[in-house]
């Protein structure tokens, strides 16, 4: 009978242990949402998870790239339109000019002439997130006057930005291409010889630059042009990533998150075999313990 006693004292302990670790993983199942804590609790699913995880981090950088390239095409964009916006104002001002006008109308055209070019320069230079918007990877202004000549001082760098696995954008437009340089006659050195024909009375030269001014539009058109496609394209790419991302996160749910009411009433049925095993011990041990101790 001490063996069988005995037996029966080390079957119910075990019980009580085994109920108490079900009972513990149960409560932790509850209080944290999650099937899982341990990768020993279910190596298939904790991997499969940490596979997941390491995607989506993936595409949460991909969709962060995308959101950082649309705010350099934003302002870029925004910056291009209010260059286009001065050069029109300066076309209508050479037509004017080009026309007959008195010696008041000439100077306040080439007083508005010189205002528009340094409007221009300061849209050329201008920055965000500490960077030259339209200098490439220079950090210095992207249009200086160097030793006379309106000169573009930037790099011509592209701007990229990767959002996807395969997909580069890039972002920027640069001082070079929108505002003439490439082209052989910037914009800034047109409206130096604007303003000066306007106080000249120089008609043949003001007339001259309506061409002139249309061409440099059309560079800045080009400019925006470009910016719009890799927009859309960014667009596309967020669109792409975020029902990706919404697709990885549901499977990951479906992985480690439990079902909240299954958990409960899982919950309770480990706690009532838990106080059975209790219940149990407790008559065997009234019964075997003494001579368990013998």
């Amino acid at each position: 009978m001490r063996i069988t006693h005995r037996w029966q004292f080390l079957q119910a302990t075990e019980r009580i242990g085994a109920a108490q670790a079900d009972l513990a993983a149960a409560e932790r199942r509850v209080s944290t949402g999650r099937r899982f804590d341990r990768p020993s609790a279910d190596p298939l699913g904790m991997n499969r998870a940490m596979h997941l995880r390491a995607v989506l981090r993936t595409k949460e950088q991909a969709a962060a790239n995308a959101a950082d390239g649309r705010m350099w095409i934003e302002v870029a964009d925004a910056r291009l339109q209010t260059v286009s916006e001065r050069l029109q104002r300066a076309r209508e001002l050479a037509v004017s000019g080009a026309s007959f006008a008195d010696d008041a109308e000439r100077q306040a055209i080439a007083t508005e002439f010189a205002a528009i070019r340094d409007q221009l320069l300061d849209l050329a230079n201008a920055e965000h997130q500490g960077r030259r918007i339209f200098g490439g990877y220079r950090t210095g202004p992207a249009v200086a006057k160097v030793a006379g000549t309106w000169t573009y001082t930037g790099d011509g760098g592209a701007v990229t930005r990767r959002i996807g696995d395969d997909e580069v954008v890039r972002v920027n437009v640069t001082a070079d291409e929108v505002f003439g340089f490439t082209a052989g006659r910037d914009v800034f050195s047109l409206l130096d010889d604007l303003e000066a024909a306007a106080l000249a009375g120089d008609q043949a030269t003001l007339g001259a630059g309506i061409d002139e001014l249309d061409t440099a539009l059309g560079h800045v058109l080009e400019g925006l042009t470009r910016l719009g496609v890799a927009g859309r394209r960014i667009e596309a790419a967020e669109a792409r990533q975020l029902d990706e991302m919404n697709a990885i996160r549901s499977e990951l749910s479906r992985i480690e998150d439990v079902d909240v009411a299954e958990a409960i009433m899982d919950l309770r049925l480990r706690e009532r075999t838990y106080q059975a095993a209790l219940a149990v011990f407790a008559r065997s041990g009234q019964a075997s313990l003494v001579d368990f101790l013998r």
